[in-house]
């Protein structure tokens, strides 16, 4: 099977979560994490979920009762994490009529995407899948990739991102075109001494003055 990767904007759409026990809490929060809506349709509700939906202030919606046919209405993404795959079938039909993304946890026949193990922090988002054949491999890579990512890479990605717009918008750097701004930000992510300088940098002008040094 040949997947297709993507990163999805689903800030403020509706994902519907069938389920409410564990797993299903994992996909509350990640989904949160993505600033997305949710539902959540299930008859037992964890405590963990219930918290999440309080503190959400009206971010997730609680469905107390089994999944029926017509609750995927307006939805953008689904997960089906219960382990009944009746239900997670009928979860996919209805997903599937209507052109929705829906994934079914440790069930490939009933999904549509897989959900990759992935690193976020910051602006960094790392993901890497094995196409549902090994989520405990995908796993292991992940964790072995992330002892390589440096520990302030938030931070890092913040001062790249601000000497990026400084290069492109500030006056003081008008008369640098596009290669030339490439070329400056290639240099610095390159180098690890400019770049422990410019995340140690605390405003708007010392970055200026950090990036007049390289022009």
């Amino acid at each position: 099977m040949k997947l297709y990767p993507v990163m999805l904007n689903i800030r403020g759409k509706l994902s519907v979560v069938v389920g409410g026990g564990e797993v299903a809490g994992r996909k509350v929060k990640d989904l949160l994490d993505s600033e997305a809506r949710v539902k959540v349709i299930s008859p037992e509700i964890s405590d963990e979920i219930r918290e999440m939906a309080a503190r959400s202030m009206g971010g997730v919606e609680l469905v107390e009762r089994r999944y029926r046919e017509g609750d995927l209405e307006a939805a953008a993404m689904v997960f089906s994490a219960t382990d009944d795959p009746r239900v997670n079938h009928e979860v996919f039909l209805e997903a599937d009529k209507k052109n929705i993304l829906i994934n079914a946890v440790d069930d490939p026949p009933n999904c549509s995407f897989f959900v990759p193990s992935f690193i976020r922090k910051g602006d960094l988002l790392f993901a890497l899948s094995t196409g549902g054949a090994s989520p405990a491999m995908a796993a292991r890579l992940r964790r072995e990739i992330e002892n390589h990512i440096p520990e302030n890479i938030d931070v890092m990605l913040d001062k790249l991102k601000t000497a990026k717009d400084i290069l492109k918008t500030h006056k003081t750097f008008s008369g640098i075109n596009s290669p030339a701004r490439g070329a400056i930000m290639k240099r610095i992510v390159t180098d690890d001494a400019l770049l422990h300088q410019l995340s140690e940098c605390k405003d708007e002008d010392e970055i200026i003055s950090f990036l007049l040094i390289l022009v």
